[in-house]
Parts: structure tokens; sequence; C-alpha cells
């Protein structure tokens, strides 16, 4: 599922709402957008954005069970503030948004996003990825990646 409109429909399914521009910046195992790059604009300060119900959830139920506390201990805020210098300078935000303070993690999802599309791989998405128990995918959130892309198409 590589066509421009099939991505545009799939992101506005996973959404709930017609999405506004963006690229598709990584994809689930059944080929689906799991990540996309929104184009930069004022009213979204995150850049990148997990679209994929399944791993949403998951990284949900890690930030429910104080994952961002936990992840700020244990990765330390160095590493942090180093993954938000160079989101600035690259993006002219801070990871979701420009309201995080020094050495604080406000979202999990972002930092996730930012390592699963390539554009900036880092210690924090490492840290809530090898915690998540099965991001994909998951048949009661995401039914039709149960079924190889070009069978849906």
């Amino acid at each position: 599922m590589t066509d421009g409109y099939k991505d545009h429909e799939a992101v506005a399914i996973q959404l709930g709402r017609e999405p506004k521009t963006f690229r598709v910046a990584a994809r689930c195992p059944a080929g689906r957008p799991a990540v996309i790059e929104n184009e930069r604009r004022r009213e979204m300060p995150t850049t990148f954005w997990i679209t994929c119900p399944s791993l949403r959830a998951e990284i949900s139920r890690v930030e429910a069970g104080g994952g961002v506390r936990q992840a700020q201990e244990e990765v330390g805020a160095e590493a942090i503030d180093q993954t938000h210098d160079e989101h600035l300078r690259r993006y002219s935000a801070r990871v979701a948004g420009v309201g995080s303070p020094g050495g604080r993690i406000k979202c999990l999802h972002a930092f996730t996003a930012l390592h699963l599309s390539g554009a900036l791989p880092n210690r924090i998405a490492e840290w809530t990825l090898a915690r998540l128990e099965g991001p994909y995918p998951d048949p009661a959130r995401c039914p039709e990646c149960m079924r190889p892309a070009e069978q849906t198409e």
C-alpha cells in the first residue's frame, strides 16, 4: 500500500478524522502507515505522529504505568536534552512541542515516532520500544492489518 490515495484513506481511518498534509514516515509490518510526518505548521508543533492504533495503544499502556517518569529517571536528563536540542536544530521545536522543560519527557509517543521514522533515533524511544508487549498487529485495533496490504487494495 504505497499509493498516496490509499495512504491518505488509511491515515484518515486510523486518526478518525481527515488528516492535514503529511508523508508516511514509517510503516507497520502489514505495509500500512504507522508514523506520519506532518507538514510544519504553527498549530501542529509535533512533526512526527504515530497513526497505527496498535502501536499507539501499546505506548499509551507504558505511559499509563508511569513510563514517562521511569524513562526520565532511567534514560537521564542529558540524553533527553540531546534529543530535544537536535530536534530543535532540525525542526525549530522541541520534541512534542515547545513547552517541554529541560531534561523532561512530555510524551513517549513523540520520541518513538521520531525514532521509528528514522528522523532522529534516540534512547527514549529505545527505552519505550523495549517495554512494548506486541505493538503490531492487534486484530482488535487493526483488523485490516491482519491481511496483507495487496489483498485490501
